[in-house]
């Protein structure tokens, strides 16, 4: 699969990966990534890889700092029983980590099974972390408490070097007229005078060094060598002492070399799957879903090595109906770039990566067989039809109906018209050795034969004949034109060249077909621009429908709560005044009744009286009027009369059925409670809005459309602050986002802090 990589530039997607990565060995895991043909193993690969899309898109990155590879350095201290203060700190770092992406994922971790499961894996390596953080200090030394010994050396260390300074500045003040220099200098680990060589004979010392000029002696004065000696000697202790207390604390990792590793394996595994999650989700990517069958069907593809900004999106389809798909059209119009589109995208996929694609169901193929560009080998002589017909001879030795085959202008480099048969006759052995294959060629003959078999198809990149020029779409089941002509008319070539060429074309028997391909290729390009139309008109209505839908639901269920709260409320009062009328009737009984209480039961009984009619006023009611319901606090305009029943339309702007009896009329309100300046939405939208709206999953275009009409709804409720809730992901939902609200007067907005989903959600706030 080498030459398949070289040839896609599959490795440019490895770099691409890389530059996400923050770990040594999440970096060797992209090396690593191969093309596979076990679908148990790409499904996995595929299944994580969703999940952490969608944890990033929700949670932001996971807390994974930079980590080197443990194994590396497990291995050197195996063989020195060493670790340097650095490689401890490395350990130290990984376990922090681990510690911090269990901490990250315990709230949310019934949400991604799969990534929870890797992480219930990690080791608890907190008490070996405690004793590395006693022992290695922030500045990757070895501290002085990390035992009594070395404390005790290091402190005799700072006494002996404090006598040292003390007395050698006595010494050069006695010996300054004999200096070259105020300033001490130190000599192999020696302090030393820089005394002029003229007067080195008047300090009594060893000399240890001559400056480059002769002018300068550099000498240890005799009253400060046995200082000199017992630092020295404290320096020896005190490296011995460091050098065992690391060997300690390495034997103490060594012990748990096997969960360090793993911990430093599953960090990486997480890392690995971020950067592939991250790149997916910075450029519109989605995971393809598997399929039994062979076939290929990819929805919006894009080139992934093509500037987002210029690739041209194509749908691409095999399947084991249409094995063999035919590819023709104009020169330089995408041909290549849409074999190469397919057979990168299948090699990702098989790759475990996401895809380019609003949407993709792939087969697994076993190999990918190709045969794109100029295979001109100078080395073996070839010409580039000879180098061709060696490569696509090689692989119809060994293509099976697993596999994808690629072959780019098929039968070119030769004779035209021998060049057409032998392409005709590989077309025709594909065909029956069944493998899916995509194949671009100009050749009359084969896209003929594709009309007439049932198991091939053609397709075409369509050309903008007003502008002579390519559109870089492709469309499935129609042939293409060549468009040579009119492209070397366009590029200058003379009239007249072009006139005789037209004239010898037009004598040609095949003319016949190409005609046809020119009403037909009209047709088609009449029929994209209609079904562009058709398309957006189709995706507006179902954005519409689905806000109207979301809306109906809403209110059916605000509708069923408030009359849930008005039989509450009912058999609240019902059951109060029966346990009221019990009491009383129970009091009246009493024998020994006095007359002051049947006077205070009475009005009692009265009271309640009062309390019921408050309750049912039975006043008449008619269409239009404006009533209240205080035991709801509600208030309304009546819009239907049925029996003892009546609906009103709330001032909340939804629709209540109650008993007429409950309803007290009051005086309509001086602001129409339906009707305002966002009256032309009032059958799109729910005026009863929430105070947040989750956009997360949604495309641009349909998530602005939502947007859009919350906004209105948030303004017709007066509201005066509520959440957008956009993720963090790619931040193409948090652009639009903004970018929209700044459009608006009245309106500011700021991201979330910590408790209202920082920078994955956006507060609004209306003001007058």
């Amino acid at each position: 699969m080498q030459q398949v990589e070289l040839t896609l530039e599959f490795y440019k997607i490895r770099e691409f990966l890389k530059e996400y990565a923050k770990t040594e060995l999440g970096r060797e895991y992209i090396d690593s990534i191969s093309f596979s043909s076990d679908k148990v193993y790409i499904q996995k690969e595929l299944d994580f890889l969703k999940e952490m899309m969608d944890l990033l898109s929700r949670y932001s990155d996971l807390p994974i700092s930079t980590s080197v590879s443990i194994l590396k350095l497990i291995d050197i201290a195996k063989k020195t029983a060493l670790m340097t203060p650095q490689d401890l700190n490395h350990v130290s770092n990984d376990i922090e980590t681990s510690i911090k992406l269990i901490r990250h994922l315990d709230k949310i971790k019934n949400d991604f099974p799969l990534i929870s499961e890797l992480c219930s894996h990690f080791s608890d390596l907190s008490s070996l972390n405690k004793e590395i953080k006693r022992v290695i200090t922030p500045q990757l030394t070895v501290s002085d408490n990390a035992s009594s010994e070395l404390k005790s050396i290091r402190q005799k260390i700072k006494s002996l070097e404090s006598q040292l300074n003390s007395r050698i500045t006595s010494i050069a003040t006695s010996y300054s007229s004999y200096l070259s220099d105020v300033n001490l200098t130190i000599r192999e680990g020696h302090f030393v005078l820089p005394v002029k060589t003229g007067f080195k004979n008047k300090v009594l010392g060893i000399v240890y060094d001559v400056s480059d000029s002769g002018n300068t002696t550099f000498i240890e004065p005799l009253e400060i060598v046995q200082i000199n000696n017992d630092i020295a000697s404290k320096k020896i202790e005190e490296n011995e002492e460091v050098r065992k207390i690391l060997k300690g604390l390495t034997a103490l990792v060594l012990l748990q070399e096997g969960e360090v590793i793993k911990n430093n394996e599953i960090i990486a595994r997480l890392d690995f799957l971020s950067s592939k999650a991250r790149y997916a989700l910075e450029n519109e990517m989605n995971v393809a879903k598997l399929s039994d069958k062979a076939e290929i069907h990819l929805l919006d593809a894009r080139h992934p090595l093509i500037d987002k900004t210029k690739v041209v999106s194509n749908d691409y389809h095999l399947n084991s109906d249409k094995r063999i798909v035919i590819i023709s059209g104009p020169n330089a119009g995408g041909k290549t770039v849409s074999i190469k589109t397919v057979g990168l995208l299948v090699y990702m996929n098989q790759s475990g990566l996401a895809l380019p694609v609003s949407k993709a169901e792939l087969g697994i193929v076993k190999n990918i067989y190709l045969d794109i560009g100029d295979n001109q080998s100078l080395s073996d002589n070839l010409s580039t039809f000879s180098a061709h017909m060696k490569n696509i001879g090689e692989i119809l030795d060994v293509v099976k109906g697993t596999d994808l085959v690629l072959l780019d202008e098929l039968g070119t480099g030769t004779d035209p018209k021998e060049g057409e048969l032998i392409a005709l006759g590989i077309v025709k052995y594909l065909e029956a050795k069944k493998p899916l294959c995509l194949i671009s060629s100009h050749y009359s003959k084969i896209k003929e034969y594709a009309f007439i078999s049932e198991n091939i198809e053609n397709s075409s990149m369509l050309f903008d004949e007003s502008k002579l020029a390519p559109t870089y779409k492709y469309k499935y089941s129609v042939p293409g034109k060549s468009y040579g002509i009119e492209v070397a008319s366009r590029y200058g070539i003379k009239d007249e060249i072009i006139s005789e060429s037209k004239k010898e074309l037009e004598e040609n028997s095949n003319n016949r077909f190409e005609n046809l391909l020119k009403i037909l290729q009209s047709g088609v390009e009449q029929n994209e621009r209609l079904k562009d139309e058709l398309s957006k008109e189709r995706e507006n209505l179902t954005r519409e429908q689905k806000a109207l839908e979301i809306a109906q639901k809403s209110l059916q269920n605000q509708k069923d709560h408030l009359l849930e709260e008005v039989k509450n409320e009912k058999e609240q009062i019902i059951s109060s005044t029966k346990k009221e009328i019990e009491e009383i009737i129970k009091a009246l009984s009493k024998d020994d009744i006095k007359l002051h209480e049947v006077v205070e039961l009475k009005k009692k009984v009265e009271n309640l009286q009062d309390d019921i009619e408050t309750i049912f006023y039975n006043e008449e009611i008619s269409l239009d009027d404006y009533v209240s319901m205080p035991s709801m606090n509600l208030e309304g305009r009546v819009i239907r009369l049925k029996g003892n029943k009546a609906t009103l339309m709330s001032i909340d702007g939804f629709e209540i059925q109650v008993e007429k009896a409950k309803l007290h009329k009051i005086e309509a309100p001086k602001v129409n409670i339906v009707k305002n300046k966002f009256e032309h939405y009032e059958d799109k939208i729910n005026t009863n809005v929430g105070l947040e709206l989750n956009i997360i999953g949604l495309h641009r275009d349909e998530a602005l459309d939502t947007l859009k009409k919350y906004i209105d709804a948030c303004m017709v409720k007066n509201l005066k602050q509520v959440r957008i809730i956009h993720g963090f992901g790619s931040g193409v939902l948090r652009k639009m986002t903004h970018e929209y609200l700044s459009s608006l007067k009245g309106v500011k907005f700021r991201l979330g802090d910590i408790h209202e989903g920082g920078s994955g959600a956006t507060v609004v706030i209306f003001h007058d």
